[in-house]
């Protein structure tokens, strides 16, 4: 069977992507395909060298050159990850910042264009649009595109790009990837969504609509807090192209060694996020009834106004890993107090590892902002997040409750 047989389950894919299957040398076959740490690759003569220079050999095969262009690793994650996501190709780079980067070049966003983004975007791609695109003319409106008037907001305006996350942080609100990318098309917006917090296991925005999917892959992709990278996967060859040339020139190509320790992570990505996801709902509804919380943000509970959306997105009965709660003291005291008095959930800015993890906002994900950002995002000061893993459910839920009991 093809190592890209489209007969594959998802599953399937991500257990054997990514793998050697060329069985042809007599010494045999690894298992698990080496780590290429060269800087460089030698062919048979100048003819093959200079064909190779294109990414593709006389056999048809990828061809490499020179390290800062890809890497045997590297465009195995690539390949792995194209074909999870339903995609004509991905480019990985050494972080997820990176890859929004050259996802926001690539779609075109220069002086005199104009991009609409969500009000919940991610603290730092906010800061990188508006201190890296901004003073270069770009126009950037900010909008709660998770309304359901978000749709005609983005066809009165008539942006040159549109750029969302399928789900928010740290308020996990949920955005209609459907009517999103159906009023960009009817602009000509080109479309990029940031599913890091989903996975292809989850949803597989292209699918929707959309021309560009973007993945920290440092999160749940690699899922063991041990590697930190980047990957952008494209519905068309011209946007692919572009992703192409701007990492060859930004120089932010992911190492073999990153690149090998994402593979593996991929190949457990279904059973994590399955008990990542069942674990996060039995703590939603344990935060939903402690004395000590305010409100808690997941849209696995019903009460979430997106609930009815991210059933019909999500794959059935999973809503992902993370989730935010608000604690009646809003305090920023009253915040760092609880996190400091947790023994098992890890206090850490990232997430989507197999530990449950707990970071405070105001001062990680959402640091470069003013306070009235925040506050007018919905974060409050009593607001943390929690990033569910995948250690026993009732260990989790018992740590959170000794945090929150009264000091």
């Amino acid at each position: 069977m093809a190592q890209n047989d489209q007969t594959w389950h998802l599953d399937t894919l991500l257990i054997h992507g990514g793998r050697d299957q060329d069985r042809s040398t007599s010494s045999g076959t690894p298992t698990i395909s080496p780590i290429y740490a060269s800087t460089t690759y030698l062919h048979k003569n100048v003819e093959a060298l200079d064909e190779a220079f294109s990414g593709t050999g006389a056999d048809g095969r990828p061809a490499f050159v020179y390290a800062r262009q890809t890497n045997p690793n590297a465009n195995a994650l690539e390949t792995v990850l194209a074909q999870a996501e339903g995609g004509v190709g991905a480019v990985a780079f050494s972080s997820g910042m990176a890859a929004v980067h050259a996802a926001l070049l690539a779609s075109g966003l220069a002086q005199g264009t104009k991009i609409v983004i969500s009000q919940d975007l991610y603290g730092p791609t906010f800061s990188q649009l508006k201190k890296l695109f901004a003073p270069n003319n770009v126009q950037i409106v900010i909008s709660d595109l998770c309304h359901e008037g978000a749709a005609d907001f983005i066809r009165e305006e008539e942006p040159d790009v549109v750029y969302v996350e399928t789900i928010s942080n740290p308020l996990v609100k949920v955005i209609d990837l459907d009517a999103i990318s159906a009023a960009a098309r009817e602009v000509g917006a080109v479309t990029i969504v940031d599913s890091t917090f989903t996975t292809p296991y989850l949803v597989r925005p292209l699918e929707h609509g959309f021309d560009m999917v973007v993945h920290s892959t440092t999160k749940y992709v690699s899922g063991h807090g041990d590697s930190t990278g980047g990957v952008v996967i494209s519905k068309k060859n011209v946007l692919l192209d572009q992703l192409r040339s701007h990492a060859l020139l930004l120089g932010a190509m992911l190492s073999p060694f990153e690149s090998h320790l994402q593979i593996r992570g991929l190949r457990t990505l279904p059973l994590r996020m399955e008990k990542h996801s069942s674990n996060a709902l039995q703590v939603a509804r344990f935060l939903q009834e402690h004395p000590a919380i305010e409100r808690v943000h997941y849209p696995g509970l019903p009460e979430h106004p997106q609930h009815e959306l991210a059933s019909r997105l999500l794959k059935p009965g999973l809503y992902g890993g993370l989730l935010s709660f608000e604690l009646k003291e809003q305090t920023r005291e009253a915040a760092m107090c609880c996190m400091n008095k947790l023994q098992l959930c890890l206090p850490a800015t990232s997430l989507g590892d197999v530990f449950s993890l707990v970071s405070y906002p105001p001062v990680s994900s959402h640091r470069t902002l003013s306070n009235e950002e925040r506050h007018g995002m919905g974060i409050t000061d009593g607001c943390i997040r929690l990033s569910v893993g995948i250690e026993h459910v009732e260990d989790i839920i018992k740590d959170l409750d000794q945090a929150l009991q009264k000091r």
